[in-house]
């Protein structure tokens, strides 16, 4: 703007035609600018430079000159005004400055540079004046246009702020909230008048909001079976107010966040889009459980769009942030449920083999233990129920299944088999190091279905190679297989 200034003061002073000289009777104008008639707006621009050079005199006068002109438009430039309008009052500058080069051109409807007058004082003091008219309806125009663009900034915070006032009177609570933080940013990042108080009441009251917003229990399984339908479906009142019997708030978006176990093992959460009703009630029921174990379902608002404008807020209000932050993730309710499986009350039999590097079964049962010792420490119905052991090491599920229904159909329901076998050894250091591989399936004897197939793998050391050897059998068995079955067994 200062550049703009300084072209516009040295256009000024080139304006010879205008100039008037030095000494002589005082123009009217210098001593009082003229007041506006019907026509025109008169502006007049002064300086004095006590060295009696006219250059600098003239520069000083054609910025008062324009500095009297952005009065009159009633807007100030600082480091928070928007580019638009900076750009917008820096092109008005620069056609002000064409217009005073180029007089009479007409590049600036209604602008004009009339007279320049300079006096040198005894002292050596020389005084510049340059009298300038505007044409009242171009100039009132222009200052209408430009000061609709900085007002944009007051706008910012004052009608979110409002919108959020009816929104709150009217029910809609969460454009409220929105409504409310939007006006608290535009806030934040500007210099307008009481901007800090203007920030901090906004956020107060999207905080009184929030506060009110909350989920009332309606009514939840608290246990499910694996690969079960659930019994009855989760469901919650979405209020505002105090009390269970606030009024509730219809036609909220809900987020339902519910778990499910990955083919790895890994149990994540999903989530489902849901709308309360009239009554501010929802509900959903989740696919069935496919894992065991402690599990938890979140009804949460979704209050997205709120968030993000909070990360528009500079990290010098912080503090403020973490506030509302902390105001919107307790806008939730959760459930915490078990999902059981009935296989603990099937009777099943297990028969593992170890085999060697040949695929000829071992007289040791390193595998076959840890599995049997995994399942009868967490109660399970199970037992030893040996096959031939040549049967067993081909792994065919057909013949199998044929042989465990010949011994254990009319004792036992579900039928565990499998091999476990080393795939490699190495010495590491002073220690030994074994993988080991395990294929295992579990099969209904009654239907021939296979409820359980998997392979699985384990490394484990030890002092010798026997000891790691043995340690990788028990510990894929045990730590690995067993876990995973008890997890997934219907």
């Amino acid at each position: 703007m200062r550049t703009v200034l300084n072209i516009m003061a040295i256009a000024v002073l080139a304006v010879s035609c205008v100039s008037s000289p030095s000494g002589g009777k005082t123009p009217g104008w210098v001593l009082q600018t003229p007041a506006p008639d019907g026509t025109y707006t008169y502006f007049v621009g002064s300086s004095s430079d006590a060295s009696g050079n006219a250059v600098t005199a003239g520069n000083d006068a054609a910025s008062s000159l324009v500095s009297e002109i952005t009065r009159f438009m009633g807007v100030r430039v600082t480091a928070q005004t928007s580019g638009v309008a900076k750009g917008s009052l820096d092109e008005y500058s620069a056609q002000v400055t064409s217009t005073v080069t180029q007089t009479g051109s007409s590049r600036l409807s209604g602008f004009k540079v009339l007279e320049r007058y300079q006096v040198k004082q005894p002292d050596g003091t020389l005084a510049v004046y340059i009298l300038a008219s505007y044409v009242t309806a171009d100039l009132n125009k222009e200052k209408a246009r430009i000061s609709a663009l900085f007002q944009e900034q007051q706008d910012a915070v004052a009608k979110p702020e409002a919108y959020g006032d009816a929104s709150a009177s009217a029910g809609r609570y969460f454009d409220a909230v929105k409504s409310y933080i939007e006006a608290a940013v535009a806030a934040s990042g500007s210099d307008i008048e009481n901007a800090q108080i203007k920030m901090e009441r906004n956020v107060n009251k999207a905080r009184a909001v929030l506060g009110k917003i909350r989920f009332v229990r309606v009514d939840a399984p608290t246990t499910a079976g694996l690969g079960k339908e659930y019994a009855k479906p989760f469901s919650a009142r979405l209020v505002y107010g105090e009390g269970d019997g606030a009024p509730g708030i219809p036609s909220a978006e809900v987020y339902a966040v519910y778990q499910r176990r990955q083919s790895s093992g890994r149990v994540v959460t999903k989530t489902e889009r849901l709308m309360t009703d009239a009554k501010g009630l929802v509900s959903f029921t989740p696919p069935p459980a496919d894992f065991v174990g402690k599990a938890s379902f979140v009804f949460t608002i979704n209050l997205d769009s709120a968030r993000e404008l909070l990360d528009r807020m500079p990290t010098s209000y912080e503090s403020y942030v973490d506030a509302i932050q902390e105001d919107l993730s307790r806008r939730s309710l959760s459930f915490e449920y078990l999902v059981a499986s009935d296989a603990k009350t099937v009777p099943m039999g297990i028969a593992v083999l170890d085999l060697g590097p040949d695929s000829k079964a071992l007289s040791s049962s390193d595998a076959q233990s840890g599995l049997l010792s995994t399942f009868a420490k967490e109660k399970f119905k199970v037992g030893l129920a040996p096959i031939d052991a040549a049967t067993l090491a081909s792994m065919d599920d057909g013949k199998i299944l044929a042989a465990a229904k010949a011994l254990y159909a009319s004792g036992l329901t579900r039928f565990v088999y499998g091999v476990a076998r080393i795939s490699e050894v190495r010495k590491d250091g002073s220690m030994w190091q074994a993988s080991a591989v395990m294929t295992v399936r579990c099969v209904d004897l009654a239907t021939g279905i296979i409820l359980y197939s998997a392979e699985k793998t384990s490394i484990a050391v030890g002092t010798d190679e026997a000891s790691a050897r043995r340690a990788a059998m028990t510990q894929v068995a045990r730590d690995v297989v067993a876990k995973d079955m008890m997890a997934n067994l219907p």
